[in-house]
């Protein structure tokens, strides 16, 4: 499956968590509940979740890949660093208002790039201009019961097997915008922590990925030694890709992002396969550079 000649260059691999080492979206329609419950839009919340679904499964006209406007209430299109489509909730087209908005970050503050179902439930909250705290107080809750009975999400141990025998490479960093208590309690739930040289909570992608990425090259990593991968385009791999860095988009979900990737992933299977593929392809670089390194040396004794 994978036969790409970079991979037996990689030496670092920084690793998403929510979304990339396991996949679970059933925590979706609980999240928008509980975001709906006690205000006066509790009775739009079937139709509410109905429209989360929608998303998830590119039958809306907010998908993945697409910038939410919290302002405007609008999904916008982007190219480059300027949007050239957009569209309403209802799905109205508003390409010539689209391009109206100039460059993507004269508009960042008001923007919500929509990469995953935790990006969906924020649209719902500005949408229906629900509080800060409302939004915390039902994230909180649902980040909880996700690890406990009966709502206990499903991971891959054959998948983190994979991740613990990658020995070849130099470091294994985990990088998560998850606040500090729950990434942790995630991570124990997984059971997963020690497989990290490094974890960093509250990240703040994508900047943080972007100065931890530059940190590594200042360490003296080339670029290409340096693979993102996660499930969030604009938080996980375009920071990377814009510095030169590999990526790998692992998402079982369409997306409107038209950005190449050098591998892309659907299932956490691909995802213990790309492991165990680097690991044999920076072995078998390293053992014929062994090779070469001894016939070298035997010629020059032979001379």
């Amino acid at each position: 499956m994978f036969n790409e000649n970079w991979l037996s260059a990689v030496k670092v691999i920084i690793f998403d968590m929510d979304g990339t080492l396991y996949q679970e979206d059933t925590y979706l329609e609980r999240y928008i509940r509980y975001l709906l419950e006690g205000t006066e839009h509790e009775g739009e919340t079937e139709a509410v979740v109905s429209a989360g679904r929608a998303i998830l499964t590119g039958e809306h006209p907010f998908q993945f890949g697409h910038f939410y406007h919290t302002q405007d209430n609008v999904a916008l299109v982007r190219h480059e660093e300027s949007f050239v489509q957009g569209f309403t909730w209802e799905g109205t087209a508003i390409d010539e208002r689209a391009r109206a908005y100039g460059q993507l970050s004269s508009q960042a503050p008001h923007l919500i790039h929509i990469g995953d179902p935790w990006g969906i439930a924020a649209v719902v909250r500005h949408k229906y201009k629900l509080s800060e705290e409302k939004q915390q107080s039902a994230f909180v809750r649902v980040r909880e019961e996700m690890i406990l009975e009966p709502y206990h999400f499903e991971f891959r141990s054959d998948l983190f097997q994979a991740m613990e025998e990658l020995t070849a490479v130099d470091r294994k960093i985990l990088m998560t915008n998850t606040y500090l208590e729950s990434g942790i309690e995630f991570l124990n739930y997984m059971e997963i922590h020690h497989l990290f040289e490094e974890v960093y909570c509250g990240a703040e992608k994508p900047l943080g990925l972007s100065s931890y990425f530059a940190s590594l090259l200042e360490q003296g990593y080339q670029a290409h030694e340096i693979l993102s991968i996660g499930d969030n385009t604009w938080n996980d791999l375009h920071p990377v890709k814009r510095m030169g860095g590999r990526t790998c988009f692992i998402s079982p979900y369409p997306t409107s992002d038209p950005e190449a990737w050098d591998l892309r992933l659907t299932t956490l299977d691909e995802l213990e396969q790309l492991m165990r593929a680097i690991q044999e392809s920076i072995t078998r670089r390293t053992i014929s550079d062994g090779k070469d390194r001894a016939e070298k040396y035997k010629q020059e004794i032979q001379r």
